[in-house]
């Protein structure tokens, strides 16, 4: 009799062993839905930030400034203009090297005119830092005419349109190659910064 009662002792003990057991089990597969793992989609938009943004910088715009001169008063006059960075006008050259050429190929506006002569080259452009080594040919200093201020004026038409650019703070000027002790009886510095005497007062 004791025996049996120890069977049916152990036996319950079994089966409430496997009971709490498989109760376990039921509440831990419950509990997996909540651990659920980041959303896919999530991960490719946040992947896709840096392709958006290389899209816009190849499409962002340079402004740049071009100067006319007054046709009877030393006066320079300024006008701002845009350009997509990945414009083919810019193809092969440097934003400086461009605007340059804009600057010197721009007409006359009314009673402002470009005494830059339109034959003028760039022979080359060099950048080492925020300063600017320009070298054009004998024409923009065989054409400047009139007085040495005119000739001042043009000068600063040309060192304001490179130092307008973002990177440039200095400019320094070479016609042919080597650095003018004069143009048309105006004494040439070695560096320039920004021309300010020639703006019409507001």
């Amino acid at each position: 009799m004791i025996k049996k009662r120890s069977i049916i002792f152990t036996m319950a003990l079994i089966f409430a062993i496997l009971f709490t057991m498989m109760a376990g089990c039921r509440r831990e597969e419950n509990e997996v839905p909540e651990q659920e793992p980041v959303p896919v989609d999530t991960v490719e938009e946040v992947n896709e930030t840096p392709e958006m943004n290389d899209v816009e910088d190849d499409t962002d715009d340079h402004d740049y400034v071009l100067y006319l001169k007054h046709k009877d008063q030393a006066f320079i006059f300024s006008d701002t203009y845009q350009i997509k960075a990945n414009d083919p006008n810019l193809e092969g050259k440097s934003l400086p090297e461009f605007v340059m050429e804009e600057l010197i190929k721009q007409k006359g506006i009314g009673e402002l005119i470009n005494p830059i002569h339109p034959e003028t080259e760039i022979l080359s452009l060099e950048q080492n830092g925020r300063k600017v080594t320009l070298n054009l040919s004998k024409e923009f200093a065989d054409g400047l005419t009139g007085t040495v201020e005119d000739t001042e004026v043009t000068i600063a038409m040309v060192v304001n349109t490179l130092i307008t650019l973002p990177s440039i703070d200095q400019v320094s000027l070479l016609i042919e190659g080597e650095k003018p002790d004069t143009i048309n009886g105006l004494a040439i510095q070695e560096v320039y910064g920004f021309i300010t005497e020639y703006y019409p007062d507001k």
